[in-house]
């Protein structure tokens, strides 16, 4: 659970407002990444920073990334918190009007600090599959640009008695959910769906794959369909703010029953303990 920004840095000067004339706030011509903070450590650093660099690149975008660093650096420092969000915005600044961006570009680097509250993930996640189907382009995909309508139609379709929604490509197959990745446990092989035309290539989830592969266990990237995701043994949701949320029931139907051996789901709760506990000492 989020709430306001504990403060905010916008090109390195306190402030909560950007300009009208902004391309990020004009076009979403921009990108971010949302990183979990523990006791004043960004989970999972190296991994953001190398997606946003990848993004910003992809979408043109010339930032001073060790000015970045440095403020990031002094905004933690100052407010020495236990446990919030981190989220950092890059737009492509100031621009004149229509789409063509401008030759040279002045970025606007936002930064934030929001408090969290962790959601409670040992009673399992209630998800429901969203009719809004997410957009193709092999370009964007993978990245966090900031043009999310298609997460927020998606979640606008999530009842309030749910955790997350589980969206869909266009073809049907299974990509993520709204907030989160998701891997599966078919035939005794770890899945995850190919994310290489739709929605947003996890931290966490890479995480996971790199740590699975330590322990012996390939996980295999694969076009999914909602009728083959319901014959999975053990499905779990992760992203880098909650980090792993066992799925317990999808649209009523109860994902518990019958399944007593959840190997792939407690190895990789254990992984996650490890990497939390490891940035909180």
């Amino acid at each position: 659970m989020l709430d306001g920004p504990l403060q905010s840095l916008i090109n390195g000067q306190q402030a909560e407002r950007i300009s009208i004339r902004d391309r990020g706030f004009q076009y979403g011509d921009g990108c971010f990444e949302t990183v979990r903070v523990l006791s004043n450590k960004p989970i999972l650093w190296p991994a953001h920073l190398k997606r946003l660099k990848h993004a910003c690149k992809t979408l043109q975008l010339s930032v001073n990334f060790e000015l970045l660093q440095s403020e990031i650096t002094q905004l933690l420092q100052d407010n020495k918190t236990a446990d919030v969000i981190l989220k950092i915005t890059v737009t492509r600044g100031e621009g004149g009007r229509g789409y063509t961006p401008p030759e040279h570009a002045n970025c606007t680097r936002i930064i934030q600090l929001i408090d969290y509250i962790a959601a409670d993930t040992r009673t399992g996640a209630r998800v429901v599959v969203c009719q809004h189907r997410l957009s193709s382009n092999s370009l964007l995909a993978g990245i966090k640009h900031l043009n999310r309508l298609d997460q927020v139609v998606a979640s606008a379709q999530i009842p309030a008695d749910f955790d997350e929604g589980l969206c869909l490509d266009e073809q049907g197959s299974v990509i993520e959910g709204c907030r989160s990745n998701l891997l599966l446990a078919i035939d005794n092989q770890l899945v995850t769906p190919d994310l290489g035309k739709s929605g947003v290539e996890g931290v966490m989830l890479n995480y996971l794959i790199d740590k699975f592969q330590v322990l012996d266990t390939r996980v295999l990237r694969k076009t999914i369909s909602l009728r083959e995701l319901k014959t999975a043994s053990e499905i779990f949701l992760c992203n880098s703010v909650f980090g792993i949320w066992p799925v317990a029931e999808i649209e009523n139907e109860d994902w518990r029953m019958n399944r007593e051996k959840r190997h792939f789901s407690a190895a990789a709760l254990e992984i996650q303990n490890k990497l939390f506990r490891y940035n909180t000492r």
